[in-house]
């Protein structure tokens, strides 16, 4: 699965990106058991660009399925963050759920959402603990992310160019709660940092 995640994750924190409220599950996808951990390993492609939109995992019926979908969705937030494709990111998630995912899509409808564009690389993953299963969603998975150090240039309405140095960051941590729905996951909340 393509890694794109770029170092907006360091201006998300600025955002304060937050969980959002609760929803109804669907059943269950088939898997192993709901204490399997995740065995879907970090790796990066050589062919890595900021602006290559994500490509969904071939396979989410598994526990590495659902890890690699929280991934993506990280990869999707991102990408979202670094070219405005906010639609990418609201084809993905439940907006009845996700406060945040709603806020972006009712900004970018409200043609509030500035075009940015992040100059960065590609993200680590690791696991942060086991996926869990609780009454409010179906699958909860934790990630830990190291964020190289890049630069995002915004522009302003006025058409002013605004560049800025992102710091790197080790152990961002990136907590997706995912449903089942239609034979795939979505996204019903996200938080980072």
């Amino acid at each position: 699965m393509r890694r794109l995640l770029t170092a907006a994750a360091v201006v998300v924190l600025g955002l304060g990106t937050a969980a959002c409220g609760g929803g109804e599950d669907d059943p269950a996808p088939p898997r192993a058991s709901a204490s399997a951990s995740a065995s879907a390993t970090a790796t990066t492609e050589p062919s890595w660009a900021p602006d290559a939109k994500p490509q969904r995992p071939a396979d989410e019926k598994t526990d590495a399925g659902a890890q690699a979908f929280a991934e993506f969705a990280a990869d999707t937030v991102f990408y979202m963050m670094a070219t405005s494709d906010v639609p990418a990111m609201a084809s993905i998630a439940d907006l009845n759920t996700c406060d945040t995912c709603r806020s972006w899509d009712q900004n970018y409808t409200d043609g509030k959402i500035n075009k940015q564009s992040i100059l960065s690389g590609p993200v680590t993953y690791r696991p942060a603990g086991k996926p869990t299963v609780n009454d409010d969603v179906y699958y909860q998975v934790k990630l830990s992310m190291d964020v190289p150090k890049g630069k995002s240039v915004v522009e302003e309405p006025d058409g002013s160019k605004k560049a800025e140095t992102i710091k790197a960051a080790k152990n961002l941590p990136f907590v997706a709660d995912l449903r089942w729905k239609d034979d795939q996951w979505q996204l019903m909340r996200y938080s980072l940092g």
